[in-house]
């Protein structure tokens, strides 16, 4: 019952109502970080061959989200780095911090392999 009642009254902020199948997801991943840390060990195996470290990579969370925003909205990898900068939703949904954006490689190349791992393409 608390999933619902937190549903609830995300779908009475304005910007949530305009999108209540995000509103929903947004409610179970927040109900459930748990999700994270099941996903965590294969997004970071994936980026431990990078030489290069960077401080701005986004999180296990974010990259979750943004992967399921892209699907979502049937987007390609340009399409979210502009919703990303135009898209109060996406950011908030993202869980973008402080108007911060993510290069369109962060989530591709991150994304991409982990596509690779889970379909074996």
């Amino acid at each position: 019952m608390k999933i619902l009642n937190d549903l609830r009254l995300k779908l009475e902020k304005p910007l949530w109502a305009l999108d209540p199948e995000l509103a929903f997801i947004d409610t179970i991943l927040n109900e459930n970080a748990r999700l994270y840390e099941i996903i965590a060990p294969d997004i970071m195996e994936l980026s431990k061959g990078s030489k290069v470290g960077r401080q701005d990579s986004p999180t296990v969370e974010q990259v979750v989200r943004a992967a399921l925003y892209k699907e979502i909205k049937k987007l390609d990898y340009r399409e979210l780095e502009y919703a990303q900068e135009d898209s109060r939703i996406c950011g908030v949904f993202i869980n973008l911090r402080s108007g911060r954006r993510f290069p369109l490689r962060c989530f591709r190349n991150t994304y991409r392999r982990s596509e690779q791992r889970v379909y074996g393409h």
